[in-house]
């Protein structure tokens, strides 16, 4: 029971739902997938912004890219997943599940074998509108998820980017301009830590990437003080579990984009300025 209440707090990590009798399957965003003795009711009346599309499937709507409408009367529909699973849709559904889905996703048109796409907002040439600040994160799996959804819901006006590994990021950062590169680069130490190291020790040799903050995330009970003697700003151990880890994160945010000063070129503004 402990595991499901983790995973409620943190939709983000969840693709879809397939009812199994009074079982269910939960299928990860990152492709693993696990039986959990709830119904698909349970999970349904827990996560309101999930949407029923037929008596055996509850979806998160983030991962849909894809609808097909009923072919033909008494027939189902179909939803694509961002993994190419095709999950079916009520026929009785199909109408509450398209324009749930449409509102939600805030597309302008569903239709069939065409993928969704968010509309763009308008912009008013009175009222100019701040590029977001980068947060560059060299990390994958959950972890990433996770920090793509505590990131956000922040009311600051930044955006997550992310490598899987950064032996070649600092050659790559060299070559965007000055004003597109990171604010803050976050380096997730505990896994891939040979990666890791090479990465800040490439980032902090170079005299014009050395100045951003570089902070380094360490798995209880590591060895810090290599890290620091390679220049990172800031090191911190995660404890286990998901609540750690987007609490870390929310903090680190807040405090590098908004209480330090950072370089000119580097503007943070938030949602109420």
């Amino acid at each position: 029971m402990q595991f499901i209440s983790q995973i409620l707090e943190h939709p983000s990590l969840i693709a879809y739902f397939s009812g199994a009798s009074n079982y269910t399957w939960l299928q990860f965003q990152n492709g693993e997938r696990r039986l959990l003795s709830k119904s698909l009711t349970y999970f349904e009346e827990q996560l309101p912004g999930f949407v029923r599309i037929h008596k055996t499937a509850l979806v998160n709507p983030t991962c849909v890219v894809g609808m097909e409408a009923p072919p033909r009367p008494k027939m189902a529909g179909m939803v694509r997943m961002h993994d190419g699973t095709e999950l079916p849709v009520s026929r009785r559904r199909w109408e509450d599940v398209a324009r749930l889905l449409q509102a939600r996703l805030d597309v302008s048109d569903v239709s069939v074998n065409e993928p969704l796409t968010a509309v763009q907002p308008v912009s008013h040439p009175d009222s100019p509108v701040l590029p977001p600040v980068i947060v560059l994160a060299v990390m994958t799996g959950d972890a990433l998820l996770l920090a793509r959804e505590r990131i956000n819901t922040f009311s600051l006006n930044c955006q997550l980017q992310q490598v899987d590994s950064g032996a070649a990021l600092a050659n790559s950062l060299l070559l965007e301009p000055t004003d597109q590169r990171p604010a803050l680069i976050i380096l997730d130490a505990r896994t891939n830590r040979s990666d890791r190291m090479l990465t800040l020790r490439s980032l902090k040799s170079h005299p014009q990437l050395r100045a951003i903050p570089v902070v380094w995330l360490a798995a209880p009970g590591e060895d810090t003080m290599q890290a620091y003697a390679l220049n990172a700003n800031s090191v911190v151990v995660v404890s286990e579990g998901p609540v750690s880890f987007t609490r870390v994160i929310e903090q680190l945010c807040q405090y590098w984009l908004t209480m330090v000063q950072l370089p000119p070129e580097v503007v943070v503004t938030t949602s109420e300025a």
